[in-house]
């Protein structure tokens, strides 16, 4: 509680220091007038009102009180001063007061109107300062005087007769003192509106706007309001006070609902302070409809709100939040400078330098006070941050305790359950057993139907060159045959044999008739033809060589051109009236290492695969498409092969599943299932990646990448 009262009394040290000097320039020796006041009674009034009407009318009783308050309520009234004592040139009738909208003097000498002044209240600065003087300089030392009156408020009239340098001294005062108050709203404003955007808290928001409603207050009840260029005749200077008024309450409702939680804490208090922010927003409606002095009353019948604080903020102590200490401080300060300045206005207290100035005193205090009840909070929630560490670290270690208790009595659930948990491991091994047979099974059987594609392939191949060789080797038996019998002929032949020259003419019509020169170039052909046959069936055993490496486990250097057209060797014939083999192949790759035969029952499945998934299309407008090329990525050098095809496509489901065992989306019976599984374990054993692209209706492209 030190260190709050601290800056309060700090603050109040230099506050009524500064009252101090303006009270030593007050003129003690000019008493207030108000006793010599009297109202007049007229029909009908305003601005203009001529003498011989104020001169004619009734007048009321004295009033009471040096400051008599007017409960004005928008029309003009006339009231008549009379003077006791002579005045003298350099004196001033002082109306000490900015809160009067409008102000007509008019001073008269037997029955004739000297002067008529109209002076406004607050929006304009007066010559000697922010409150009308009216010069009483007339030939005649005790002229009538009388005052017109209007304002859309209450106001009260301190009327004084003073010199100009008693004025000026007293409001040199006053511009030093609401010097000084600027710089402290100033300082709060300043500092909390930082802290609003450091800590984002709606309580720094709502403090920042009643600061500047409450300064702002203050300042055109003073007259201040010259400085923004307000003027009270004008449509805003007429409403600004009470609309500063305004946003004063309910910033300040709008603070105490969030600093003190009152939604949670004390919720039929946070409701009654609705209802009154209600009751500030039918006044605001009603100033901007033209009504003052109903919304005068409507702005200032919330203030009442005012009072609810303290019992609020003390069911918010009892709800745990200690900050409230402070809050409720703060407002019994405010209220007691509110009460003193109410007392003054309605003449329970004298009217000097100490009740005008309560006000801005307690609006100091205030707002001092509710900074430190911000800064008291946000170190209440470092303690209780801290607290909730703490407590969090306590039930850390308990929970620690706990942990290690129940791992104990875990170990030993789990000691029992082992020895059951042993025996079913024990049947379930022998059942992984009996499956890792199956699988076994499975794949031998996946391998047994490539083996026998394989021999198919290679029965349908060699057939062919067979079949070429047989029928050519028919022919040129038959061939040879007439050649041996020319060649029996000639060699028959005795060249001393006198009937020669006869053979040797039937000779010619012989092989004439043999045509014996077709028959050494149908020889030519035929062999020519075997020995292309011979080519092919070696090419082809080359490929079958190759490709019977399927089960070996060595690794190698091969080049998967070579390893892809062994492949094609085996699966031409069986797909050449099924589909369109579109081979590009590029002449330079690198050989890689790598177990052939695997590989060449990867490139089978996958174009096998990629057959398969053309046969909804017609035959004409089937395609399959193998490509090779080797490629830099990443700065690794990479051989890769593409199997593309313009088949039926893959959807996410089928992409997502194609590699699991056993899956398939052929017919029952059309496929074990393991085709792809077993092509991605061969790749992975290369260290190579399989990318797919597919979708539905639009093929699907295997691109697997290895390692040069």
């Amino acid at each position: 509680m030190r260190r709050t009262l601290g800056p309060c009394w700090c603050i109040l040290s230099l506050a009524i220091l500064v009252l101090s000097s303006c009270a030593g320039h007050e003129d003690d020796d000019s008493p207030f007038l108000g006793q010599r006041l009297q109202r007049l009674q007229l029909e009908r009034s305003d601005a203009y009102t001529p003498l011989t009407d104020l001169r004619q009318a009734n007048r009321m009783e004295a009033e009471a009180n040096d400051v008599p308050a007017l409960m004005n309520q928008g029309e003009w009234n006339w009231l008549a001063l009379d003077l006791l004592e002579d005045v003298g040139p350099g004196d001033y009738l002082h109306v000490g007061t900015a809160a009067i909208d409008s102000l007509v003097v008019l001073i008269a000498s037997d029955g004739k109107e000297l002067k008529r002044e109209k002076v406004f209240g607050s929006g304009k600065r007066h010559a000697l300062g922010n409150y009308p003087a009216i010069s009483l300089t007339v030939p005649d030392p005790r002229p009538e005087l009388y005052l017109g009156v209007q304002s859309g408020k209450p106001v009260t009239l301190p009327v004084r007769v003073r010199s100009a340098q008693g004025i000026m001294k007293e409001t040199a005062a006053r511009d030093l003192f609401f010097t000084f108050y600027l710089g402290v709203m100033a300082v709060m404003l300043l500092y909390n509106g930082f802290l609003f955007f450091a800590v984002e808290d709606k309580s720094y928001l709502y403090y920042v706007l009643f600061l500047i409603g409450v300064a702002g207050s203050q300042f055109m009840l003073e007259g201040y309001s010259w400085v923004l260029g307000l003027d009270s005749t004008s449509w805003l200077g007429a409403r600004v006070v009470h609309a500063v008024g305004a946003v004063s309450g309910i910033a300040t409702i709008l603070f105490v609902q969030q600093f003190l939680d009152l939604r949670h804490k004390a919720p039929n208090y946070h409701k009654a302070f609705q209802a009154f922010l209600g009751l500030y927003a039918v006044g605001l409606v009603t100033l901007l409809v033209g009504n003052l002095n109903v919304s005068y009353a409507l702005i200032n019948l919330p203030a009442m709100a005012a009072f609810l604080v303290i019992p609020a903020a003390q069911q918010a102590k009892r709800q745990g939040q200690p900050s409230a200490n402070i809050l409720m401080v703060a407002f019994i300060a405010f209220l007691l400078s509110v009460t003193v300045f109410a007392f003054k206005e309605f003449g329970l207290l004298p009217y000097n330098t100490g009740t005008t100035y309560a006000m801005p005193v307690g609006s100091m205090l205030i707002v001092v006070l509710l900074s430190i009840a911000l800064g008291d909070r946000i170190n209440q929630f470092k303690r209780e941050t801290a607290k909730a560490r703490e407590e969090k670290l306590r039930i850390s270690r308990i929970n620690e305790q706990i942990v290690v208790e129940q791992n104990q009595q875990l170990e030993l659930r789990v000691s029992e359950r082992t020895e059951a948990l042993e025996e079913k491991n024990n049947s379930l091994q022998s059942a992984l057993e009996e499956l890792r047979v199956a699988q076994d099974q499975l794949v031998q059987s996946e391998k047994l139907a490539s083996i026998g594609q394989l021999t198919a392939g290679i029965a349908h191949e060699l057939n062919n060159p067979i079949n070429f060789v047989s029928s050519s080797a028919q022919s040129l038996r038959r061939d040879f045959e007439d050649l041996a019998t020319v060649m029996d002929r000639v060699s028959s032949l005795d060249s001393e044999d006198q009937e020669l020259v006869e053979r040797i003419a039937a000779l010619h019509e012989e092989m004439k008739r043999l045509d014996v020169a077709f028959t050494l170039q149908e020889v030519e052909e035929l062999l020519s033809g075997i020995e292309d046959g011979a080519q092919r069936t070696a090419e082809i055993v080359k490929g079958l060589r190759i490709f019977s490496r399927m089960d070996g486990d060595a690794m190698t250097q091969a080049n998967l051109n070579d390893l892809l057209e062994s492949t094609l060797v085996i699966l031409r014939s069986s797909l050449r009236d099924e589909v369109a083999l579109v081979v590009e192949l590029s002449p330079e790759l690198d050989a890689i290492e790598c177990q052939p035969g695997k590989l060449n029952q990867v490139f089978m499945n996958l174009i096998n695969n990629a057959a398969q998934a053309t046969t909804d299309l017609p035959k004409a407008d089937r395609s399959v498409r193998i490509r090779t090329r080797q490629v830099l990525a990443d700065g690794v050098s990479m051989v890769q092969v593409s199997i593309e095809d313009n088949g039926v496509g893959m959807t996410e489901e089928t992409k997502a599943q194609m590699f699991d065992p056993f899956f398939t989306t052929k017919d029952v019976g059309e496929g074990t299932g393991l085709g792809l599984s077993i092509v991605k374990g061969i790749l992975d054993d290369h260290k190579a990646t399989l990318t797919i692209e597919s979708k539905p209706g639009h093929g699907s492209t295997f691109l697997m990448s290895f390692p040069a």
